[in-house]
């Protein structure tokens, strides 16, 4: 009996063990499974403030890019954006580059009045003419700009130029590169705008009218290629800014160097005297753009000077490439490719003031012609050489002393939106014709000049030259009556 109590207690002992030990696995198990179950809800709570931290920061990124157009690399230290032109920039402002275009949309309508001053081949006129016409739509002007600076001082520049007058070719236009050790001197090598003229050295994206006038069509020297000084010097309450330098010749963007261009360089400078507290950044515009509450005046003047003789020529090359107004022997003016030495001056003086912006420039040209090197021009489809029958040079060791001006002001009837603008200017060729400009216009600024339309209407009594660019198109010492309306975009 007391064996069988033993087994028994024995048995219930085991199940006993049996049961605790079956609990103890099950308890193990719903532990785990609580475990599982919190590190998934830990998992889903941590995906879940990611997700919203990552939302945050997406809507304070774009909230910061519409307040700045700029977005910057961690990375690289790169800054890019649109800021009125696309740029990319380093952090530290070292190094830029900026994009800029230019482009000017433009209707012309031209009518030359060829009556009986039209001449013939032979240099004489004739005794009936016929009116003639012409318009179309041309892209004058498709402008590509890469500028920038390395190193902050050493700043770069190079224009593309896309034009209609270029039968659409692309060409490089201008480069320069230029570095300022100081306020008072910097240096300048490149292809660009030489130092002379107020008018020629103001962005055509900048100007009053549609384009510059006949006077400085006629005097300018346009671009060259060489290398010139440049700074500010203080003089009494202002700066002094100065430029002056040494080029291959003038207007010599088509020359080869050394195989078209002679011994002598060209030279050119330019001063510009700021008064009123003003700096040549109120005149970078033609216009009053700037709405100035105080008025404000700059003085300018140029000198230019170039020798292009027979004798100085190497191996054969030519520099024959300005043109001067002479008397043909018909007592007409006329255009012979320059050949000699070549003298100008020029003043300007300029003037800002509560919407009203008012430009005088005068220039001076002295030729000294070596027959030699003159041959005439034939811009209007006229040849005409220069010799007479007996082969003398009619040329030979003339002398020319010709002068022009212009004359232009701009009001703004609405401030900075619209403006009435108006001109006159004058071309006088020793010992024969003048020639005059009359025009008058208007500017709807529809976001500054990066987006402007103009119209102007333009009368020229004499027309001494062509030149595509304004659309100085005709007959030879005859009337032109032009109108011009353009569109005018950059960005």
């Amino acid at each position: 009996m007391r064996k069988l109590a033993t087994i028994s207690m024995a048995v219930m002992l085991m199940g006993a063990s049996i049961t605790w030990a079956a609990g103890e696995a099950d308890l193990e198990t719903q532990v785990q499974a609580l475990k599982q179950r919190v590190a998934q809800l830990e998992a889903q709570q941590n995906e879940q403030a990611v997700n919203e931290r990552t939302a945050e920061l997406v809507r304070q990124m774009v909230s910061e890019m519409g307040q700045d157009s700029r977005h910057t690399a961690a990375d690289t230290g790169l800054t890019a954006g649109y800021d009125k032109r696309f740029f990319i920039k380093s952090a530290d402002d070292q190094f830029l580059l900026e994009f800029d275009t230019r482009l000017q949309f433009r209707h012309s309508y031209l009518l030359a009045d060829e009556h009986n001053k039209k001449l013939n081949d032979a240099g004489l006129r004739v005794a009936d003419g016929v009116d003639s016409s012409a318009n179309g739509f041309e892209l004058e002007r498709a402008r590509l700009n890469l500028t920038g600076h390395l190193l902050k001082n050493l700043q770069y520049k190079i224009q593309f130029d896309f034009d209609d007058d270029d039968n659409d070719d692309a060409s490089l236009q201008e480069y320069m590169v230029s570095y300022s050790f100081m306020p008072e001197l910097g240096v300048k090598a490149g292809r660009y705008k030489s130092a002379f003229g107020k008018q020629e050295n103001t962005s055509t994206g900048r100007l009053m009218l549609v384009d510059r006038s006949l006077a400085n069509e006629v005097f300018n020297i346009c671009r060259g290629t060489g290398v010139e000084l440049f700074g500010a010097l203080p003089v009494m309450d202002t700066n002094l800014h100065y430029r002056m330098g040494m080029f291959n010749g003038f207007d010599d963007e088509t020359s080869t160097a050394l195989a078209d261009n002679d011994n002598n360089p060209a030279v050119a400078a330019r001063l510009e005297l700021p008064l009123l507290g003003a700096t040549p950044a109120d005149f970078q515009n033609e216009s009053d753009l700037m709405q100035h509450e105080n008025p404000v005046l700059m003085l300018g003047t140029s000198f230019a000077y170039a020798n292009a003789t027979n004798e100085d020529h190497f191996a054969g090359g030519l520099d024959d490439n300005y043109e001067v107004l002479v008397k043909n022997i018909d007592g007409r003016s006329d255009i012979v490719e320059a050949g000699g030495e070549v003298t100008l001056l020029g003043a300007d003086a300029s003037f800002k003031y509560q919407g009203l912006s008012v430009l005088l420039e005068g220039f001076y040209q002295h030729a000294d012609l070596d027959s030699g090197e003159v041959a005439f021009e034939n811009d209007f489809g006229v040849t005409r050489n220069a010799f007479d029958i007996t082969g003398r040079a009619l040329l030979d060791g003339y002398e020319v002393d010709n002068y022009g001006w212009h004359a232009q002001c701009g009001y703004f009837l609405v401030p900075k939106t619209f403006e009435l603008v108006s001109r006159v200017s004058g071309v006088c060729v020793d010992s024969t014709n003048d020639s005059y400009e009359y025009a008058g216009g208007w500017n709807w600024y529809l976001a500054g000049q990066d987006l402007k339309i103009s119209m102007d209407v333009t009368y020229i009594d004499d027309l001494p030259l062509v030149s595509t660019g304004p659309n100085f198109d005709g007959v030879q010492n005859n009337s032109l009556l032009m109108v011009r309306t353009q569109l005018q975009m950059q960005f």
